[in-house]
């Protein structure tokens, strides 16, 4: 088995795609979160530099899964550089072998490319057709749809939601995971 870390913006994001990536790698990956009690732009402090690579140790990671949201477009340069930068830097520090999964807007994005479990869970019909990373605001779209059922949307449920959805849909409907998973793939073999 495969060690592989896992940092992200918040807890309930690194345990959202632990719960996604274990439906298809269980048999060949164990995923740590790491750096848990760092949270959002915390993940900007340096600080984080120096904590970062003795949990990498003590957890005999091959290497980490850097989850972060962009809050705009691929588009948009000076962000896309910017959080490009952060994850070069903070990966030079443990073992420069990592991956970065870059939510274009939010994690949340990635529910809408397999709708059809989400419906499921929430009582809905919501209908979602094309790239999920070209879907601004996410969360807020996913909360307006549940507005009027008895179970509403919470940010929350997110490693529950996770642990329903089907991997290959949201890799057929999600350019960036696609790209991300091809990267992962080569790092595992």
């Amino acid at each position: 088995m495969i060690n592989i870390g896992l940092v992200g913006e918040d807890p309930n994001d690194t345990t959202s795609i632990k719960n996604l990536l274990s439906k298809k790698y269980s048999k060949k990956v164990n995923f740590f979160p790491l750096a848990n009690r760092i949270k959002g732009h915390q993940l900007d402090n340096p600080k984080i530099k120096k904590s970062l690579p003795i949990e990498f140790e003590d957890k005999e990671c091959k290497f980490i899964i850097y989850i972060r949201d962009l809050d705009g477009f691929k588009s948009e340069k000076d962000k896309y550089s910017k959080k490009f930068k952060w994850f070069s830097e903070l990966d030079a520090c443990v073992n420069d072998e990592g991956v970065l999964l870059l939510n274009i807007w939010e994690l949340e994005g990635l529910i809408l490319g397999d709708i059809d479990n989400f419906n499921k869970l929430y009582n809905t019909s919501a209908k979602f057709a094309g790239d999920c990373t070209m879907v601004k605001e996410p969360k807020e779209f996913l909360k307006k749809i549940t507005a009027k059922s008895k179970k509403k949307f919470k940010e929350s449920h997110c490693p529950d939601i996770f642990s329903h959805l089907d991997f290959d849909k949201i890799k057929k409907n999600c350019t960036s995971f696609k790209e991300f998973v091809a990267e992962f793939e080569q790092k595992i073999a």
